[in-house]
């Protein structure tokens, strides 16, 4: 019996929260425990295997399934790492299928011009994904430079109390608590932690 998984991920820069995806999911009907969602990861930087969720999602997933997701680049903005990951998807015969647009990538599909249809679009989206990323850095940096030359730069502020964290870890609590408690990704958690390795 064929079920239906949502995989959301939320960049280290783009200040969103994770409760969009979730609620889309939910608004979809998907179950909560079928979805995964990484917080704090980029989609450039960190592969999807190397990824805590989808690493679980992926083990999860069988033939006939069907993969949610908002967009392709959720999944990788690198467009090779974005083709190997569909193209594993597709082979083990998992359906990909995006709400922003309504677009699916069929990996049961079998008629020759669906699947060149199919694999030209991918190849689009993946570009236009690592494109986009690319171009957004290239834009800040020049900022960053401008701003810079004015005096405007401070750099940018840090939100988060590496030892406040690390100090709640080390009284006993998990990291999963840490999370709630200081309202933080696992990732932050996990530089708070190495943050405070280092400085002892």
């Amino acid at each position: 019996m064929s079920q239906t998984f949502y995989y959301g991920r939320i960049s280290t820069t783009d200040g969103q929260t994770s409760a969009t995806q979730t609620s889309e999911a939910a608004a979809l009907g998907i179950p909560q425990d079928h979805v995964h969602i990484d917080e704090g990861v980029s989609g450039y930087h960190v592969a999807p295997a190397d990824r805590r969720e989808w690493a679980i999602l992926e083990r999860r997933l069988r033939r006939g399934d069907v993969l949610v997701v908002r967009w392709l680049d959720r999944i990788s903005r690198r467009y090779d790492e974005l083709h190997a990951t569909m193209r594993r998807l597709m082979d083990k015969g998992v359906k990909v299928r995006c709400t922003l647009n309504g677009m699916e990538f069929d990996g049961g599909a079998t008629d020759a011009i669906a699947k060149a249809t199919r694999d030209a679009v991918l190849a689009f989206m993946a570009a236009q994904g690592e494109a986009d990323y690319l171009n957004r850095r290239e834009m800040q940096a020049r900022g960053i430079e401008i701003a810079k030359t004015e005096g405007k730069y401070r750099g940018r502020a840090k939100t988060n109390d590496d030892a406040a964290i690390a100090a709640y870890v080390g009284a006993g609590n998990s990291w999963t608590q840490a999370q709630q408690e200081f309202n933080v990704s696992r990732s932050a958690v996990a530089r708070a932690m190495r943050a405070a390795k280092t400085s002892a």
